[in-house]
Formats: structure tokens, C-alpha cells, sequence
């Protein structure tokens, strides 16, 4: 079945691969070779497929993202010397760091199974089933605290001196001091919410807790900052936003020692919120539940472990719902709260706190947002949030937001409105930003120009989730359907790839992470990558032949290069996040543009073997002889670097050798599919150029777990 033949050697791929003087015939030999198995069963005409029976099946997700923490133990989480980790924390970081890129975690291995004789492709489809990370058993007994039962604090070990997150905002300065009260209030939240699943013989002092605590603050204040830190006092806080402040901190030093302090830290502020509002709830009309909701929410969400992201998933429609039947979803809930040069200094200070409270519902509602979409590209599932019902005032500029005192707010605000043009703040929000694509690049000075330039990008996020939905359903009509409904497609397509492109100069000033976003987000109007995870072998084999046959229609034309391009630039993108920042939705998102560039690697090799030219495009329009057109084409073609005359003709007409570089600058050819994947996990390993596998994040770690164990499939 399939074209078996015999498998080259890694070397003699590499080889090819990554030498530019390799001629076409060297070239082709070496990747005209054998498919793993399982994708040899899938990739042949519907008439001949009949499924394999002894196949090695692709490794899944969820099978190498672990359902609990691999903590469990007698040790405390709280009993471990962190003073090493946290002083090296300021230290620089090498200026190159050797990345190994045939490193492979053997602990997902057990994960793949070889397939008897007697299992059939139903059977095997079941397994896969088991396996998504969307339908999943949680184990018997699993709950909250079963992942640790013990915390002890050793004030030894716990000389807290500095933070690598602190350096991101040197300006701020929170005034707060923790006081004993507050840290009593914390201690007895643990106690009473965590019942007798766990003991505390002794506890944090105030100065690890307030460090820990502005540590949390100030991570809020890297990008689209919610929290205000300028009105913060702990003794006026909920003692859940408290704990979850703290669970962010320990979160944010990076060390797997404290980040598992506070991702149990945050499972007791999980708990105690929801008994808060079983025990009053007007709480979740409050400011702070809501805050605190929306830290373990972003926490958890992309954790890496599986019943926490399953759990943050789950409990992101309360909050919504919370703020939408509060009206906070809606302009009509805002005012106008303007200072004068006449008020008083105690008018003044009522004034900035009435506005930094109501500065603090805006910055959530959009916040919360942005994770919705986030959440639905990344784990591909509906989006909570109609773009459409938001017509919240955007933000205020964020040196008004950062105003440490009253006083210097009042000054601000009055010299940003002398300046200001005649578009009133309250009437720019996401909904006109959509509405006027123009608008984006000429907003009021008193706006916060970032935070408005990246919610216009998720709102056009949710504008192609929308499209790809409708392309999806009248994919399924027989006979094609109606022909308007092609045309409004196609239409459809245009106009959001031109907001995309009308984009493109606002993203000079955006943060890498945004610049990822804006590339796979044009990936994804080319692509559907549910199809491409279908082939990938997520929902077993009969499900990925399928996909194999709708690929080998987009992967001749014009979309699957356009789609391949957007892909590279992604990973371009990915490569310039500073370190230790790609560990939420972006990963996934890499791995996902990986998935594409993989499967077009795949699919090239399978019409290479069929038709023997370099790319379906060729072997789609080719009327030359095969040699010839071969010999034409070899030129290669680096696809994760600017734009220039070479990528436009393969855009445009497939011709060359499509490439990326691994983040050391060596050559991989597309087609080499393996390689493909070994670029993908070198990236997301090295944005953490201090750590070994083991050391990184969980949800890195699973992924480039995934991709080496595709990679190595035979």
C-alpha cells in the first residue's frame, strides 16, 4: 500500500536539506523517500484507501500534556531554597546559548502505540478520541488539592531579593506595604478554603508575600494593564485578589519551584471565589472578584496541564456573563468624569479614583476579550464575546493611567485635552474601530494607542473566525450550493485580508507576540487548521484521509502558498518574543503555523513522488518537460525573512525551493517535513535559553514533546 521505498538516512536528509549547492537531483532523491506508516496509509486515491491495520498512529496533544502537576510528593512546595534562583534572576541572560536540535523527551514515548493485526481504523479512530485534549477523563479522585497536600514555609530559604520581572516597568514604584492584617486574612483564606486537604505549619513572612504581590502588579502592567497600581491598597482588598496577585508573582519568576507555589495558590483563590459567591452573590458585581477571576483565569488557561486549562476554559462564560448583565459590555455604563484647573486637592483625589475605577472596568472588559479570542484560536472553539456588542469607550492613554497621584493625573488629562482633536474618547470603541478601518491609525492623543491598535486586531480575529465558520458549512452542500454564496466568500476573504494589510504599518510599534498574531491570523484565512490537525492524525485515520483529500485540492493553489508564507513569518515573529514571554496562546499559535508549514512539507513530498517536480504548483500548470522545469526551479526560497523578488514569485507562481531557518540560521527545506517540526521545537526551546527541557514551562515543553515525537514517526 501507499509508495513505500527505501528510507534515507538522517544525515543524507539534513544534508540535502540544508546544502544550497545540492543539485535537484541530489535533492529529490533524498526526499522522494517513504512516508511514516500511518501517513502512507492515508495519503492515496479514495478508491484504493482501506485503512492500515499496523501502523505506528502520530502523537497526540493531550498525551503529552499531563492532567495534574508531576509535584505530588512529601516535600513542600514551600520548603525549597528559592534565594539561588531569584538572585541569578537579574543576571544577564549568554549572548548565544548552543541549541541542540535532535534533543527528544522520551517520557511521552509510551504514548505511541504500534496497532495489532486485528485493529481496525474504527478502533484505532476510538483511541484517538481517548487521546484529544477536547474530550478527555479526568482521573478518579483528582480534585483541586490532590496534587499537593502539604505547605510549609522555611524563612531561610526564602530571602526573596529580586524579581527578572521587575525590570519590565523600573517607573513604578507601588506604594502599598502589606500590613500583618492583610497577611493574617491571606492565611486564614488557605486554611478555611482548603479545609484539612492540607497542612500549613508555617507560612510566608510580609516581605516575601509584598514582594511576591508587587511582582504580580507590575506583570499586569507589561502589556494591557488592568490593575491600577497607583490606588492599591491590600488593607482594602479582597483577600482573594490578594492571593491571586501572589500566585501570579510566584507564576512570573519563571523558576518551576515558585511557579508551582502559584499554581497552587491559585487553585485555593479558584475555590474561594466561587464559595464567595455561593456565600453573597453581589460579589460578582465587584471589581476585585472579577480582577482576581481574571488572573487565574489568564493563569490557568494556558498552564499546561490539562484539568486546569479544561477548568479555565469552563469558567471563562461566568465572568462574561457577570460583566454583560452588569451592563459593563455597554457605553451606557460610563461617564464622562473630566477633572478642572478650579477643583480642589480633595475633589481632585475623589475624581481620580472614581475614574481609575471605571479606567479599571474598561481595561478588563478588553482584556477579556483579547483572552476570548485568544482562547478561540488557539483551542480552536466558539468565541464568547460578539466584537459587535462591544461598545465600551476605549481606554485612556496609558500615561494617564500611570499617573502616580491625583495631582499629576489632573495635569495630564488637561494637557492631552488642549490637544486633543474633536473626537470625543467615549465615542471611539472596539465596534467603530471595525466599523471605520481608517480610524485605527488616527486616534485621540488621550487613548491608549496600543491597547486600541491590538483590540482592533482581535476584532478582526473574531471577524475570521466568522468567515471560516461560514466557509466551513458551505463547504459541506452538494453540487457546490449557491453560487452567491461563493462569490460572498470570496468577497469576504478580500476585505479581511485588505484589513490585515491596512494593518501592517501600525505593527512597527506592537510587540512581537502582536506581530504573530497579525501573521497567523492571515494564515488562518487560507488554511483551515482543523483540517490541518485532522491530518496530523488528531481524530484518527479514516478523519485523516479525509483531510489528505480536501489538502491536495488547497495545496495547488495560490491560498496554501499565501498561507505557507504568513505561517514562516509567524515563526519569524516568534523568534523576536523576548525570552520567556512565548508561554500562553503564543506557543500555540506557533505550533500551529508549524503545522501548516509541516503539512505543506508533506504534501509537497507527495506530489514530488507522484508527478517529480518540486511543488504541486508546478505540477498543476507544467508543460515543459518534468527535468527541465525541475532544473528551473531549485533556487531556494527563505520564507521566515523580509519579503523580497524571490519570495513574490513563489507567492505568486510556486516556483523555488520554499525554506526557514532554524533560530541558529541553518537551512530547512519544506520539504524535509521532519526538519520542519525540529525548527518548530528549537524556537519555543529557545526562548527559554537558560532552562533544559524539564526546566521550561509545562505547555513548551508538551509541544516541543509533540513535535519531536511527530517528527521522529516511522
Amino acid at each position: 500500500m501507499g509508495f513505500a521505498s527505501q528510507a534515507p538516512t538522517d544525515s543524507t536528509i539534513m544534508a540535502a536539506s540544508t546544502n544550497p549547492l545540492a543539485s535537484p537531483d541530489d535533492w529529490d532523491a533524498a526526499f522522494n523517500s517513504a512516508f511514516p506508516a500511518f501517513f502512507e496509509s492515508i495519503m492515496v486515491p479514495n478508491q484504493t484507501w482501506v485503512g492500515g491495520d499496523d501502523v505506528m498512529v502520530p502523537p497526540e496533544l493531550s498525551a503529552m500534556i499531563p492532567e495534574q502537576g508531576d509535584w505530588i510528593g512529601s516535600s513542600s512546595i514551600f520548603d525549597i531554597d528559592f534565594s539561588l534562583a531569584i538572585d541569578k534572576a537579574m543576571d544577564p541572560l549568554p549572548a548565544a546559548v548552543p541549541m541542540r536540535t535532535d534533543e527528544v523527551d522520551i517520557n511521552g514515548k509510551e504514548q505511541q502505540r504500534t496497532m495489532k493485526p486485528n485493529e481496525s481504523a474504527r478502533q484505532r479512530h476510538s483511541i484517538f478520541l481517548e487521546d484529544s485534549p477536547w474530550l478527555w477523563m479526568p482521573g478518579s479522585g483528582s480534585n483541586a488539592f490532590s496534587e499537593h497536600n502539604r505547605i510549609q514555609v522555611d524563612e531561610r530559604s526564602m530571602n526573596l531579593a529580586a524579581s527578572p520581572h521587575t525590570p519590565h516597568a523600573p517607573s513604578v514604584a507601588i506604594p502599598d506595604d502589606l500590613s500583618s492584617q492583610s497577611r493574617d486574612r491571606i492565611f486564614q483564606l488557605v486554611i478555611k478554603t482548603a479545609n484539612s486537604q492540607i497542612s500549613v505549619p508555617t507560612f510566608p513572612s510580609n516581605e516575601c508575600l509584598e514582594l511576591l504581590l508587587k511582582v504580580g502588579i507590575t506583570k499586569r502592567l507589561e502589556t494591557d494593564a488592568w490593575i491600577h497600581p497607583y490606588t492599591f491598597s491590600s488593607d482594602n482588598t479582597r483577600t482573594e485578589l490578594l492571593v491571586a496577585l501572589i500566585a501570579a508573582g510566584c507564576v512570573c519568576f519563571g523558576d518551576p519551584s515558585i511557579s508551582r507555589t502559584g499554581l497552587v495558590l491559585l487553585e485555593i483563590a479558584r475555590v474561594a471565589l466561587a464559595s464567595a459567591s455561593e456565600e453573597d452573590n453581589s460579589s460578582v458585581r465587584d471589581l476585585q472578584y472579577l480582577q482576581a477571576s481574571m488572573i487565574w483565569l489568564d493563569v490557568c488557561g494556558f498552564c499546561g496541564y490539562k484539568r486546569k486549562m479544561e477548568i479555565a476554559e469552563s469558567n471563562l462564560q461566568p465572568v462574561i456573563t457577570a460583566l454583560r448583565r452588569f451592563g459593563k459590555l455597554d457605553k451606557v455604563a460610563y461617564e464622562e468624569i473630566s477633572p478642572s484647573a478650579s477643583d480642589s486637592t480633595k475633589v481632585t483625589e475623589a475624581l481620580w479614583r472614581r475614574w481609575a475605577q471605571q479606567e479599571s472596568f474598561k481595561r478588563l472588559v478588553y482584556h477579556l476579550f483579547e483572552h476570548d479570542m485568544l482562547m478561540t484560536i488557539a483551542r480552536h472553539r466558539q468565541c464568547l464575546i460578539s466584537y459587535a456588542e462591544l461598545t465600551v469607550p476605549l481606554p485612556a492613554s496609558r500615561d494617564l493611567w500611570l499617573a502616580p497621584s491625583a495631582e499629576t493625573w489632573r495635569a495630564l488629562y488637561l494637557e492631552n485635552m488642549s490637544r486633543a482633536s474633536n473626537t470625543r474618547t467615549s465615542s471611539v470603541s472596539l465596534r467603530s474601530l471595525l466599523s471605520t478601518n481608517d480610524m485605527v491609525q488616527f486616534l485621540p492623543r488621550n487613548i491608549d494607542r496600543t491597547l486600541a491598535a491590538t483590540t482592533f486586531l482581535y476584532g478582526i480575529a473574531a471577524q475570521i473566525w466568522e468567515y471560516n465558520q461560514q466557509a466551513t458549512v458551505l463547504k459541506e452542500q452538494a453540487n457546490g450550493g449557491d453560487p452567491s454564496n461563493t462569490l460572498w466568500l470570496q468577497a469576504r476573504q478580500h476585505s479581511l485580508s485588505q484589513k490585515l494589510r491596512d494593518f501592517e504599518p501600525s505593527l512597527a510599534n506592537l510587540p512581537a507576540t502582536t506581530r504573530l498574531i497579525h501573521a497567523f491570523l492571515t494564515m488562518i484565512l487560507n488554511i483551515d487548521i482543523d483540517t490541518v490537525m485532522r491530518f496530523a492524525g488528531k481524530c484518527g485515520e479514516l478523519e485523516a484521509h479525509r483531510a489528505y483529500h480536501d489538502l491536495q485540492v488547497w495545496v495547488k493553489g495560490k491560498s496554501a502558498r499565501v498561507a505557507v508564507w504568513h505561517a514562516a513569518q509567524a515563526m519569524r515573529a516568534a523568534k523576536a518574543v523576548p525570552p520567556f514571554q512565548l508561554r500562553g496562546a503564543d506557543s500555540f499559535v506557533t505550533y500551529h503555523a508549524v503545522m501548516v508549514l509541516w503539512t505543506y512539507g508533506m504534501l509537497c513530498r507527495d506530489s514530488a513522488r507522484r508527478t517529480g517536480t518540486n511543488t504541486p504548483a508546478s505540477s498543476h500548470r507544467r508543460t515543459s518537460p518534468p527535468g527541465l522545469l525541475r532544473t528551473q526551479s531549485v533556487k531556494q526560497v527563505v520564507l521566515d525573512d523580509i519579503k523580497d523578488e524571490s519570495t513574490d514569485v513563489f507567492v505568486h507562481t510556486g516556483d523555488g525551493r520554499p525554506c526557514i531557518r532554524f533560530p541558529d540560521g541553518r537551512i530547512c527545506e519544506l520539504r524535509n517535513p521532519s526538519s520542519v517540526l525540529a525548527v518548530g521545537s528549537a524556537i519555543l526551546q529557545a526562548n527559554c535559553p537558560t532552562e533544559t527541557r524539564d526546566g521550561m514551562p509545562q505547555l513548551i515543553k508538551s509541544l516541543c514533546t509533540l513535535m519531536d515525537d511527530l517528527g521522529n514517526l516511522r
